[in-house]
């Protein structure tokens, strides 16, 4: 690989993280201690950190910290070999120091930004994510060749940005300063039928779709009797979605908060998810001001809240779930014109759920059902990855995959991933693919894109718990942009 493009594509990175630099100087040395790490992963797996590694580096060093010198010495002495080992010296020594306190390989923006999102309703993180595996996958294969120690790096690169933990008290200080630095939300123009068409451009939920469009009606309806000074009639805009994990609940509910913006009935529409450690502390009294600075941060849009249920588990007693779910009923009374509550779970837990507080019975009387998805409806979803990813199944393959799918809804259980197994699918599918062509000595674009019937995995690979017949319930999956996964 030419070392202008190692170039190219490190002023990439730098470019899609301009929303990343605009928080300020603060988050600067997060960054490029990520970076270094990232590197320090890549060079491990080749044995030594190459020179291309250490330039593309060097190149996004200089543009952060705006060091023309550095910038002068990538761009313009490192082709020809003027003391090149001088600078690799000198570019080593800085990667170093960013990790020098560092034991191990944890990156920490994925967990601020992951963060940072949920408090402010932005969207920093995705893009960060694509964009430095972007980066670790082009000085992977700086020297044309991708091993398998190399693969086996990409994937811990990849694991490393979403694997999300707790921030520790300097952090949480830091995220508070990054938090001041993200804008409000700017009005946007968007047009009702523009997210209309997206709900309906997601796979399935056709039971979904067709209430969300009467609500829709309905609600339009309400808007014109209130402009010709008619009485409206008195609705509820909070929502029960009930259905097993990965059937889009997270999607949907995105969608109705744009909706409910696209309508006048929210200012913002902006979604803010948690669940019961988001709202639940350990000791007396933090409780009620853990959940109130929650509401607080979805005023003017939509607080989801995942497994609402467990906010009452059973033979709870003076559980503080019990304190939050209180402080929510008020506030909701409170800012019934500025906040929207959807809660999701479970069917039959939510009904409990429902059931065991009068004021919840009252204020949800909405209820949408999520279906898991049917075996055609899984392929759909798994092409939607490939395309998103550059990736192509063969004929053979596509044949393949409908009856390994069929086989996985057939046996499903409780556990039934729905769209976050077909991601794990995904995932263990290109895995096997990599493996299957790191020898090749000369890889093409077809090559690299093409995902043949042996690339899938087993049944039993993909779910390993009821191969083993443990009965338990299979880990949460991490998030992910890819739409239909909730």
């Amino acid at each position: 690989m030419q070392t202008t493009e190692i170039k190219r594509e490190a002023n990439h990175l730098f470019k899609s993280l301009a929303p990343v630099w605009a928080l300020g100087t603060a988050i600067e040395d997060v960054v490029l201690r990520d970076l270094a790490k990232v590197v320090q992963v890549c060079g491990r797996s080749h044995g030594a950190l190459t020179a291309h590694q250490l330039l593309a580096y060097l190149v996004v060093f200089a543009l952060v910290k705006h060091d023309r010198d550095k910038l002068n010495v990538a761009l313009r002495l490192w082709d020809f070999g003027q003391e090149r080992a001088r600078y690799e010296k000198e570019t080593l020594q800085i990667l170093l120091e960013f990790t020098k306190n560092s034991q191990d390989d944890e990156l920490l923006l994925p967990s601020l930004l992951r963060q940072l999102d949920r408090d402010k309703g932005s969207d920093l993180l995705s893009p960060t994510v694509i964009a430095v595996s972007r980066f670790a996958q082009v000085i992977i294969r700086s020297d044309e060749q991708v091993t398998i120690p190399e693969i086996e790096a990409l994937s811990a690169i990849w694991q490393s940005l979403h694997t999300y933990r707790s921030l520790e008290a300097a952090e949480q200080k830091l995220l508070t300063q990054l938090a001041g630095a993200v804008p409000p939300a700017a009005p946007s123009p968007e047009a009702l039928e523009q997210v209309i068409a997206e709900l309906n451009d997601l796979v399935g939920m056709d039971n979904i779709k067709e209430s969300i469009q009467t609500l829709t009606n309905f609600l339009k309806v309400q808007q014109v009797r209130s402009q010709r000074g008619l009485a409206k009639t008195p609705v509820s805009l909070h929502m029960v979605f009930m259905g097993a994990p990965g059937t889009g609940k997270t999607t949907v509910a995105r969608l109705m908060g744009r909706i409910y913006k696209s309508l006048g009935f929210l200012a913002k529409g902006h979604l803010i998810e948690t669940d019961r450690p988001g709202m639940v502390a350990g000791y007396v009294g933090q409780t009620a001001k853990k959940t109130d600075d929650l509401i607080n941060s979805a005023l003017d849009g939509v607080l989801f809240i995942d497994e609402a249920y467990s906010l009452v588990p059973a033979e709870s007693g003076n559980d503080f779930g019990r304190e939050a779910i209180e402080v929510l009923l008020k506030r909701m009374e409170d800012y019934r014109d500025r906040l929207v509550v959807i809660v999701a779970g479970y069917s039959d837990e939510m009904t409990a759920f429902i059931e065991s507080n009068p004021g919840l019975k009252s204020r949800f009387n909405r209820y949408f059902y999520f279906n898991d998805y049917a075996p055609t409806e899984l392929a759909t979803i798994f092409d939607k990855l490939c395309s998103k990813n550059n990736f192509n199944l063969t004929p053979e393959a596509a044949q393949k995959l409908q009856i390994l799918l069929e086989e996985l809804y057939q046996n499903r259980d409780r556990t039934f991933g729905n769209a976050r197994l077909v991601r794990n699918l995904f995932e263990k599918t290109i895995e096997r693919q990599a493996n299957r062509i790191a020898g090749i000595a000369s890889l093409t674009d077809e090559i690299l894109t093409t995902l043949m019937p042996e690339d899938l995995p087993s049944v039993a690979a993909v779910t390993p718990a009821r191969r083993h017949h443990s009965g338990g319930a299979e880990a949460r999956e991490s998030e992910d942009s890819v739409s239909n996964l909730s």
